[in-house]
């Protein structure tokens, strides 16, 4: 039995960019070196979070610590 991995939808995949966007302006940091914070977003989605305060506290409290 092969496991895929479940694809994101258009629209969720839209509110991730624009979450990792914005982060990335405010930090002065190229997307392209967001590989850590991309991760983090894709986990919290994983997890169930849909919204974009949350996504953005789950990259705040992974910058803390």
């Amino acid at each position: 039995m092969q496991h895929f991995a479940t694809s994101i939808p258009p629209k969720d995949i839209a509110l991730l960019q624009t979450v990792l966007d914005a982060w990335c302006r405010q930090k002065n940091m190229p997307r392209s070196e967001a590989i850590k914070e991309a991760a983090v977003l894709i986990s919290e989605y994983s997890r169930g979070v849909r919204s974009q305060i949350r996504l953005i506290d789950a990259l705040v409290e992974q910058e803390i610590h």
